[in-house]
């Protein structure tokens, strides 16, 4: 099986799985089960780790909304795929990351949302474009460069998929460590 054959086969076992939101934007849903947990202390871990991953760079924290229970961030995987020969291509992966809070749960939604890519090398200046993700394939099955968007776009996924589980284990553990973030200090 070639490789595109081998992409499609791969995105469409993520569009049954219920990826793409009705924008067409390819959006995680994660329900994080914290019963002992009041919405205080999951909104102040989750919070932390917004500030720990989002307070430095590009990424930014957008909306703090204690009273709601909403950290909203949005964040950049820089080089999420690096692509060399004769030019190279450098693709960043542009993202939002929200958390809603209630007591003893949390929901994140995290939104992959923009390609920037920029192309180095061969005979003229360096070039670079911003994609919707949508737009792009395997999710735009027209896109252009699919053997390339196609590794974006899995490595943009994998990325997504760690984020929501380090999201995950700040509302359930804290950022640091159990032990560090003991109250009898």
């Amino acid at each position: 099986m070639d490789k595109i054959k081998k992409q499609k086969k791969c995105w469409l076992k993520l569009k049954v799985n219920g990826i793409l939101d009705d924008n067409g934007n390819v959006t995680y849903t994660r329900i994080v089960e914290a019963h002992k947990f009041s919405k205080e202390e999951i909104y102040n871990r989750a919070l932390n780790y917004f500030v720990y991953n989002y307070g430095s760079g590009k990424s930014v924290i957008q909306t703090q909304d204690k009273e709601l229970g909403r950290i909203v961030g949005k964040g950049l995987y820089d080089d999420v795929h690096v692509g060399i020969s004769i030019i190279t291509t450098y693709v960043d992966c542009w993202h939002i990351a929200r958390v809603d809070v209630k007591e003893g749960r949390a929901r994140i939604i995290f939104t992959l949302t923009t390609y920037d890519k920029k192309i180095v090398g061969g005979d003229g200046p360096p070039s670079e474009i911003s994609l919707r993700v949508e737009q792009s394939f395997p999710i735009n099955p027209k896109g252009n460069q699919k053997t390339v968007m196609g590794k974006v776009f899995y490595k943009s996924h994998l990325s997504a998929i760690l984020s929501l589980d380090a999201i995950e284990k700040a509302i359930k553990d804290g950022n640091t460590s159990k032990s560090l973030e003991k109250d009898d200090w």
